[in-house]
């Protein structure tokens, strides 16, 4: 059954900077009882929740907005009428039922009196003392998950997450027939992590605010009364986690290095976080990289102007704690640590301790060499140590296969890292990790239908009915190969009289062969259990279009999710086998 609820706003705002999600910059009564509902259930599903605002009009309760000193008038409500009746009007269409919390002004923004006479319409009538009981006693009445404490993740390993950036693919993508299962706009593509359960291929998912300044991803911006701005996305059913795994948030810092200032508030991440559910949620920090871009220009920064992003950083992670305290925050706040050298990332790590942060993450560590790395972590962990309640520590986008043994020593409890799901397409030899810990190539066969691709072979003067041709019996050629119906010998020699009418640069095509006879000789796909390699078949070989390559990431994150939660007592680089061997 799907409802609405239309809440007028109010004069009482959060004095924020920036924009800020509806629900939270509105503060009157009516919004502290629904935000005091949501830290005890969460969002329900059916439930689309709309603003009438005397600024902006109708627009949905998560739509981003500044500040603003506008009150709603009869005039400004008649105003408004015109834009808003018609979208009145189509709710009877959409919703089973429809709630307006609404002062008498703001009514004349509505056809009121067509809504009620539908039938579907409850209108919540009375001073602001007896619309709070109304609210109240609607928001008990509909379906709401109470919240569940998170479970606690086991100690004594590194705990691993996958970052996302939009990985969807589309599950019943017909590899024979080398088509999607339908249209864009009508086939359900889901995360890829998805496809493998009942498997887990990580610990949770690390998910960046950026996706709503890029948009794209699930948090990508939407506007308008678009269900998205109506209702927060079910991260966890999207991802398809259950409760062993953890909703990981992240401002996004590398998204805005080089602008002088982080652009999004504290108060708006701590809303983002709190309004999807997140289990963790890092503070807003600001990466003192020593060169930025201006444009087309590489800018070198000052130290000055370095320390000054540090210095916003900490600033920013005290204002995050305390903005958490005040909003009863339902998630768990990551303090992130940024430094200009070990000493720093020490003395930040343990004022953030002394805040009272339980868990910091290390930032800005990206970039930088192993032995750098080891050395601002291990100073960091034995620093941490001497306190009586240590925080836990997570780095982030730092895997260092050549460091993990020794993080999983220090303590470190977690790691993210997206290295292993994009091997599955940018190394030309290391693609796929199967269970004996080898590497191996995927079989390239480009698409002559891709933009990118046809360009390039028009330009070389390809006759593009011949490589399509040529593609078509390398493809045919795999897959009766993986039946057992076609020889090695013969399978490799359709693979690469195709592979030889493309451009490899100065690429060796010996050596190009040699790997793609030893995928296709040992078969790897055939010894592995996991849900991917079982349905898709020699196909999550084949270096193909995102259906097949990031089926490919998906399950060699899940081959190193293994590692790090069976290697308990013996080295990661033992435990990995032929892995740290072949990168």
């Amino acid at each position: 059954m799907s409802e609405l609820l239309v809440l007028g706003c109010s004069s009482r705002k959060t004095k924020t900077p920036g924009e800020t999600p509806a629900v939270h910059r509105y503060d009157g009564p009516l919004y502290q009882d629904f935000r005091t509902r949501l830290r005890t259930h969460y969002w329900p599903g059916d439930l689309d929740v709309a603003v009438l605002s005397a600024e902006y009009g109708m627009i949905g309760a998560l739509t981003d907005i500044a500040d603003y000193d506008r009150r709603m008038t009869t005039e400004r409500a008649s105003e408004l009428a015109p834009a808003i009746s018609e979208e009145a009007a189509s709710w009877l269409g959409t919703y089973d039922r429809i709630n307006l919390c609404l002062g008498k002004d703001y009514l004349a923004a509505l056809p009121a009196t067509y809504l009620e006479q539908s039938g579907k319409v409850d209108l919540f009538k009375g001073p602001i003392g007896i619309k709070r009981q109304q609210l109240g006693a609607y928001l008990r009445s509909i379906d709401a998950i109470e919240r569940e404490a998170f479970s606690a993740q086991p100690k004594g390993r590194l705990q691993y997450f996958l970052p996302d950036w939009d990985d969807l693919i589309d599950p019943d993508f017909d590899f024979i027939a080398d088509q999607f299962s339908g249209p864009k706009s009508e086939r359900a593509d889901i995360h890829c992590a998805r496809l493998m359960r009942p498997f887990k291929i990580a610990d949770g998912i690390l998910v960046s605010l950026a996706q709503k300044r890029e948009a794209k991803g699930p948090l990508k911006y939407v506007g308008g009364l678009e269900s998205r701005t109506m209702r927060p996305i079910d991260l966890r059913a999207h991802y398809g986690l259950n409760r062993t795994q953890a909703l990981f948030g992240d401002c996004g810092a590398f998204s805005y290095v080089d602008e002088d200032k982080p652009p999004i508030s504290v108060d708006y991440a701590v809303s983002l976080y709190d309004l999807y559910n997140f289990d963790f949620g890092a503070s807003v920090d600001h990466i003192p990289v020593p060169v930025i871009r201006v444009g087309n220009e590489k800018v070198e920064l000052t130290k000055r102007q370095r320390q000054r992003r540090v210095k916003i950083t900490v600033e920013n992670a005290a204002g995050f704690l305390e903005a958490t305290k005040r909003r009863k925050a339902s998630f768990v706040p990551v303090g992130t640590v940024q430094g200009l050298s070990t000493d720093q990332y020490v003395e930040n790590a343990n004022l953030y301790a002394s805040m009272g942060y339980r868990r910091i993450a290390l930032g800005g560590l990206v970039p930088l060499p192993d032995d750098v790395v080891f050395d601002i972590v291990s100073s960091t962990m034995a620093s941490l140590r001497q306190r009586k309640n240590p925080p836990d520590v997570h780095l982030f986008g730092v895997f260092r296969p050549k460091l993990q043994a020794k993080f999983r020593g220090l303590g470190v409890t977690s790691f993210d890292s997206a290295t292993y799901f994009r091997k599955a397409w940018l190394r030309s030899e290391q693609n796929y990790l199967a269970e004996n810990g080898s590497w191996y190539a995927a079989i390239r066969v480009p698409m002559t239908s891709d933009g990118r691709t046809r360009n390039t072979l028009l330009k070389a003067g390809h006759d593009l009915d011949k490589l399509a041709a040529l593609e078509a019996a390398a493809l045919e050629a795999l897959h009766r190969y993986a039946k057992r119906r076609v020889s090695l010998k013969a399978t490799l020699s359709a693979v690469i009289e195709y592979d030889s009418k493309l451009d490899r640069s100065s690429e060796d095509r010996s050596k190009v062969a040699a790997r793609y006879e030893r995928t296709l000789k040992d078969r790897p796909w055939e010894h592995c259990p996991c849900p991917i390699c079982k349905k898709s078949g020699i196909d999550v070989l084949i270096f193909r279009g995102s259906n097949r390559n990031k089926r490919r990431g998906t399950h060699n994150t899940w081959r190193l999710y293994q590692v790090t939660r069976t290697a308990k007592r013996m080295s990661f680089e033992a435990a990995l086998g032929n892995e740290t061997k072949n990168q």
